[in-house]
């Protein structure tokens, strides 16, 4: 009766797996998957566009800046203190006017002075209300310049320094982003695979458990078995069925939480096809040298080494002498005025402040800053830079070894697991054997409860470490693959197409 019903069991878990949408997934249809359907994948690509828009503002700073600003109303009813030449005083007179006023201004940063050129041209409207209404028109047509830090900081020469840099490190950091979601997909994929093997041998255990116990009632009725042993494999049997409810509800959470990872539907049902090891072998200073080379630990290293070196340039440019230059020529006129002598507006026109002639337009200025007392605060500033300077390499000397090491310590782990996978190959398919034939042995009464109970124990374990082999060496292989940004498989660079990416963009 009881083989009845787990008969009617199973089939019913088979008809209802069948009913749902069944997908063979591979390790690798899963890594693939999780490259384009992820929210993980998404936010590391996301991430990558923040950096390179961030590096495309960089460079726009050294193309020439055109920029249109305007004053459309200003408006102005109020008492404004005023100079009286005729009686050399000064008082308050009510005052209402309307002022507009638009300029043109194009910039080009110069990386290596840290300097600026412009061009900028102008234009004013002003009309004043009341008993003396007029309009008045000024314009500058043009006016060239350039402003320039003689001797202080050149923030400009530090980022063209820096930010390439910077995004380089982006670029490498995003190649180790999606490595490290391989990785995540790889763990998703491994946890199914064990929740799988378990359900299916604690499926296969509990069908087996109830063949024994009518097998040992039968010995027992014989007489060739004794009641403890046939009281253990009843034991057995209800334990095999406790074991398949929590296998069961396992599977059903790492099936969940795969589909919601590569944002599959609910009613897929996977089918994982584990992968076999490849016969691998990667060679440690290669391997270190290619890390060196191209993981982004080492150019964020650069970047920390290189920004606390500007620190330091800057507190010491700061504290120094400073002189600041700012030259520009220029041409301006003027239309629109009040005839005081005639007591009489003269209202300007636009089309009189863009003909010749026009005045010249000089500006040169020149500001210096000589520090003189301060208390030490200046040098206090500046030696706080140097220690953060050393600070900052004696860090970056303690990151890059502990990284060589960690690259070393996983390509040894590494070369390691292939024999791995291999032992525990051979150890799954001998217990199953010895499982088989202690059972044979068992029905024959040639064998105890005991060596069957210890027989399938070996079964299961050998089974649950080869699939815990297999997963430790796919793990492993897309961490070396991570730190070393390199295909060892294939032979090549790991690489991606930015320009697909940022053809996708909306």
């Amino acid at each position: 009766m009881k083989q009845l019903i787990i008969l009617i069991i199973a089939l019913t878990f088979y008809l209802l797996c069948y009913s749902q949408q069944s997908m063979q997934l591979s390790l690798q249809d899963v890594v693939q998957m999780a490259q384009t359907h992820s929210l993980q994948s998404f936010l590391v690509k996301n991430t990558y566009l923040a950096g390179y828009w961030q590096h495309q503002s960089f460079k726009a700073n050294y193309l020439p800046e055109l920029t249109l600003g305007s004053q459309l109303v200003n408006y102005t009813n109020a008492n404004q203190l005023r100079y009286n030449s005729e009686f050399n005083t000064e008082s308050y007179v009510r005052t209402q006017s309307l002022n507009f006023n638009a300029s043109l201004s194009l910039k080009q940063n110069v990386g290596l002075t840290g300097g600026t050129f412009y061009l900028q041209s102008d234009l004013d409207r002003n009309q004043n209300f009341g008993s003396n209404d007029y309009t008045q028109f000024s314009s500058r047509p043009f006016r060239i310049g350039y402003q320039q830090n003689l001797f202080g900081f050149n923030a400009f020469k530090w980022e063209r320094k820096l930010e390439p840099k910077r995004y380089e490190q982006v670029v490498r950091q995003y190649l180790q982003d999606v490595e490290a979601t391989n990785q995540m997909a790889c763990n998703y994929f491994f946890n199914l695979a064990m929740a799988g093997m378990n359900r299916d041998m604690a499926r296969y255990n509990l069908l087996q458990s109830d063949t024994l116990v009518q097998v040992a009632r039968q010995r027992f009725q014989l007489g060739t078995i004794q009641r403890e042993d046939l009281y253990e494999l009843e034991l057995n049997l209800n334990n095999a069925a406790i074991s398949q409810d929590e296998a069961d509800m396992q599977y059903r959470k790492n099936k969940e939480a795969l589909l919601a990872f590569l944002r599959l539907p609910a009613d897929v049902e996977p089918v994982v096809v584990l992968p076999e090891a490849v016969r691998l072998k990667v060679p440690e200073l290669k391997a270190l040298d290619l890390a060196r080379e191209r993981n982004a630990v080492m150019l964020e290293q650069q970047v920390r080494l290189l920004d606390a070196d500007r620190q330091v340039a800057r507190t010491r440019a700061e504290n120094s002498f400073q002189a600041n230059l700012n030259v520009s020529y220029g041409i301006n006129k003027t239309d629109g005025y009040y005839d005081y002598g005639k007591d009489v507006a003269v209202n300007g026109t636009i089309g009189n402040v863009y003909r010749p002639t026009f005045d010249d337009y000089q500006r040169l200025g020149i500001d210096i800053s000589i520090p003189i007392l301060d208390w030490g605060r200046r040098k206090g500033q500046y030696q706080l830079a140097r220690s953060r300077q050393e600070i900052a390499r004696l860090g970056a000397e303690q990151a890059i070894a502990t990284f060589e090491q960690q690259v070393i310590t996983k390509v040894l782990e590494f070369n390691l697991q292939f024999s791995k996978v291999q032992s525990a190959a051979k150890s799954d398919s001998l217990a199953a054997m010895s499982y088989e034939l202690t059972t044979t042995r068992f029905f024959r009464g040639n064998a105890d409860v005991v060596k069957l109970t210890l027989a399938q124990k070996s079964k299961d374990n050998a089974r649950y470490q080869y699939i815990l082999s297999l997963h430790q060496y796919w793990m492993s292989y897309y961490a070396v693959r991570s730190l070393t940004l390199y295909d060892f498989e294939q032979d090549r660079p790991l690489e991606a197409d930015f320009e697909q990416l940022l053809d996708r963009l909306p």
